[in-house]
């Protein structure tokens, strides 16, 4: 369809001013007559360009004018190079963007106008204009820096700075962070959901307790140090209700009590020797009755320990430090490493009518009504308590040999610990008293696990020893 004289006017001047301006000549516009007779100036068709780059070879077909004159008679021009005459007389080159040239009768681009890109084969000449006056390479700033039409997260080719790294210790939450380029703010860690960060910078140390390790060090809730820690209630003693520090889930600043972690808290029952406020009155073992103590009765008006002495607080593999006053329990360690005068003063601070025993208690009890040679019968059996031939070469809890009992029930009369007894076998009036000790320990032979007091060992008052304990005597 012919154009009209305004739109073929409007090329005309478009070829001058894009084309023949790049190249530095004259326009004249008399070449073009839109109303010409014969032998004036004509235009026709379409020219042809390179879309490849700068300097590039490919060619594609354009809307661009070439033009005669005189009916192309006179054209005596290089077809083959001549922008003027590309391909046949009167052809002019003219590529948007660009600088043309003529190539083997083909128009291509020669160069890029400054700041003018051939990024897109598909149109044609250098039809990107670069928004920045130099390349460089691209950087995370909202603009197209190297000028490949690509900006910022667009460009397989960004990178970080130098320097700049996130954390991504390994098995915490950072483990897979990827550092991201955000257009016009910069780069960035992109960190999960209960990672603290602030400003974009994780925190030093973590102030949420979430269960979460916020701060990617690998310890979780690093900064509440009482996880985990056992609590309680604002109940004594006993009667206290014990639970598991946690974090609060209504306050993730802090942490709280569970109570429900741990048994409920007992009732308050009467007071025995353990240590423990029992009667939750804020006071442990306070005016312990002799109901506090585990007894047997051996005859004549005499009770007995049914176990070793042990110390308040111990337990079945710690002795314990409370001396305050000597306790008669099952399953833990006996009181040893105390002189005569330690033994004997744990007795009396039981209260009225407790005291140590004497060597002929001893004696009596373990041999019991049948006179046996060992708490268990007349013939000695090599583990049934701890002697030196039971090989445990330390003391046990209390009463834990269930075959080192007499048949009224006491325990480790034999072995275990040896026994200070109120027996002295020096003058009364001897500085350095000597007592007997009975019963043997866990490093005595056979010989010294018999009941007899004619085999017992004796003592300084002074001797201290981990092999030696007591227990104590009750009449009222």
């Amino acid at each position: 369809m012919m154009r009209s004289v305004d739109s073929r006017a409007r090329a005309a001047a478009l070829f001058c001013g894009v084309a023949l301006a790049a190249l530095a000549v004259a326009c004249d516009d008399a070449a073009f007559c839109f109303d010409c007779g014969d032998g004036g100036p004509s235009t026709s068709g379409t020219g042809t360009v390179s879309s490849g780059g700068q300097g590039g070879d490919d060619t594609v077909t354009v809307g661009v004018f070439s033009t005669s004159s005189g009916g192309g008679d006179d054209c005596d021009a290089n077809t083959e190079t001549d922008v003027d005459n590309c391909g046949s007389c009167d052809n002019r080159c003219a590529v948007p963007g660009a600088v043309p040239a003529c190539v083997d009768s083909k128009c291509v681009i020669s160069e890029c106008l400054a700041g003018n890109y051939d990024i897109d084969p598909a149109v044609p000449g250098c039809e990107y204009a670069c928004p920045v006056p130099e390349i460089t390479p691209e950087v995370c700033d909202g603009i197209d820096n190297n000028c490949d039409g690509l900006v910022d997260t667009e460009d397989p080719g960004l990178q970080p700075p130098a320097g700049f790294s996130c954390n991504q210790e390994p098995n915490t939450p950072c483990e897979d962070v990827q550092t991201i380029c955000v257009p016009g703010v910069g780069w960035t860690c992109e960190y999960p959901e209960g990672v603290e960060v602030v400003g974009g910078i994780i925190r030093d140390q973590e102030a949420f307790c979430d269960g979460i390790d916020g701060d990617c060090d690998g310890v979780t809730d690093d900064f509440f140090l009482a996880l985990g820690d056992t609590c309680g209630d604002l109940g004594l003693g006993a009667c206290r209700d014990l639970g598991i520090i946690k974090c609060d889930p209504d306050n993730n600043l802090t942490t709280y009590c569970d109570l429900s972690e741990l048994p409920d808290a007992a009732e308050p029952s009467p007071e025995v020797c353990n240590a423990i406020d029992d009667n939750c009155d804020g006071f442990v073992d306070e005016a312990l009755t002799p109901e506090a103590f585990t007894k047997t009765d051996i005859g004549g008006g005499v009770f007995m320990d049914t176990f070793e002495a042990s110390r308040p607080d111990s337990t079945d593999d710690a002795s314990g430090f409370l001396e305050s006053v000597s306790c008669s329990r099952p399953g833990v360690l006996p009181w040893t490493g105390g002189g005569f005068v330690e033994a004997e003063s744990a007795c009396a601070a039981r209260g009225a009518g407790f005291r140590l025993c004497t060597a002929s208690e001893l004696e009596t009890a373990c041999s019991g009504v049948d006179g046996d040679v060992y708490p268990y019968g007349i013939l000695f059996a090599p583990t049934a308590c701890n002697g030196v031939e039971r090989g445990e070469g330390q003391a046990v809890p209390t009463g834990s040999l269930g075959t080192c009992d007499t048949d009224e029930g006491i325990f480790d009369l034999s072995g275990n610990v040896a026994e200070w007894t109120s027996t002295q076998t020096n003058a009364a009036a001897t500085p350095n008293r000597i007592f007997r000790l009975q019963g043997g320990s866990y490093l005595s032979p056979e010989l010294g696990l018999s009941c007899s007091i004619e085999l017992a060992p004796r003592a300084l008052e002074v001797t201290l020893l981990p092999n030696i304990g007591f227990r104590c005597c009750y009449q009222p």
